[in-house]
């Protein structure tokens, strides 16, 4: 039986787990940088390299936030978010309008209905052959992987791509992958022109059948009515996926949703 909270213990309870202070933003990005500094004494699944310069740039963004001046005080259900991925790091300020309280009193979700971006840092990008470089991969390999689409993240940069350098090997085998778009798709080639009938495609490999892959599209209506009429699923080969992967990672209005840092 899910316990009931007054309007009073709500309102505790947001701000005791949200970012309502420039003292708690301050808190989540030094406890970040802590759990990657471990890593890099541990070994973690990812290359020294990507944990050490992970953690230098959350040391600028550290104090990017440390010399900003933010609210003394948030009028209610107004937060601090931050945001990390491997294009950028940012804080917001956000409305909620919609959250959801467990019986031990966490929040397990939040429905934003206004934000304002504050402040953001981006990493550089790396050329092939500095990311070669700094992550001691042979220059064909990287190559390799780009035209697989295992390096998700890259992008086109005139006639040469570039890697954001937040971008760690890919691992071994296949992994499951998301882009998303918002507007019309330009410069499609006809056997995509559906892809303008969705903002959200999701790849993930067969667990009986490793040569299938599942990509399931979402339309727009789902989000605004959470009508899934339009929805659909497409098996591919290997080499239709990776296809398609490229397109999407090789135009600029597709976005590689990717992990959160």
């Amino acid at each position: 039986m899910c316990k009931t909270f007054s309007e009073e213990e709500r309102l505790s309870l947001f701000k005791k787990n949200e970012n309502v202070t420039k003292e708690d933003v301050l808190s989540r990005i030094k406890q970040k940088q802590n759990r990657y500094k471990e890593k890099i004494k541990q070994n973690g699944p990812h290359p020294i390299e990507y944990y050490s310069l992970l953690y230098v740039i959350l040391e600028a963004f550290y104090k990017k936030v440390y010399d900003a001046v933010l609210f003394e005080t948030l009028p209610d259900y107004w937060a601090y978010y931050l945001d990390y991925s491997y294009d950028e790091f940012s804080l917001s300020l956000c409305h909620v309008f919609s959250y959801e309280i467990d019986n031990d009193g966490d929040i397990l979700w939040t429905k934003v209905d206004a934000a304002y971006k504050l402040i953001s840092i981006r990493p550089k990008s790396f050329s092939p052959e500095e990311y070669s470089q700094f992550y001691n991969v042979e220059q064909g390999t990287i190559r390799q992987w780009i035209r697989r689409g295992k390096i998700r993240t890259a992008y086109k940069e005139g006639k040469g791509w570039k890697i954001p350098e937040l971008t760690p090997p890919p691992a071994k085998g296949y992994e499951s992958a998301q882009y998303s778009w918002t507007d019309k798709i330009q410069d499609i080639p006809k056997e995509y022109e559906f892809l303008n009938d969705y903002v959200l495609a999701t790849f993930y490999q067969d667990q009986t059948k490793k040569n299938i892959y599942h990509v399931l599209f979402v339309s727009k209506e789902t989000f605004e009515n959470n009508n899934t009429d339009k929805n659909k699923e497409l098996l591919l080969t290997a080499q239709e996926r990776e296809k398609l992967e490229l397109f999407m990672i090789s135009h600029p209005q597709i976005k590689y949703c990717g992990k959160i840092i």
